[in-house]
């Protein structure tokens, strides 16, 4: 699944940010950094879920535009460009 291109579409804030990816098919997934943002242990969410509660009441940040980048790379980009943008 590294090759697979998903569109990041929101994150939670914090140390060990979640992802909220769109996959090519268009369904959404949650997909966590415990996991490595491993796909095949991702969750599937709603469209409604990640504005009502992911980014209306858990302060999920969205991406605009959504961050188009292959499976393989979400944990290194995670590392360089949202943790560190936390460590101020």
């Amino acid at each position: 699944m590294g090759q697979t291109t998903v569109k990041i579409r929101a994150y939670s804030p914090g140390r060990y940010p979640i992802l909220i990816l769109e996959l090519p098919s268009g369904d959404l997934r949650a997909a966590y950094y415990e996991t490595g943002y491993d796909l095949g242990r991702s969750k599937p969410v709603e469209e409604g879920w990640v504005y009502e509660n992911a980014i209306g009441r858990h302060s999920f940040v969205e991406v605009k535009p959504p961050r188009e980048l292959s499976a393989g790379e979400l944990y290194g980009f995670v590392g360089r460009e949202i943790i560190s943008l936390g460590r101020g």
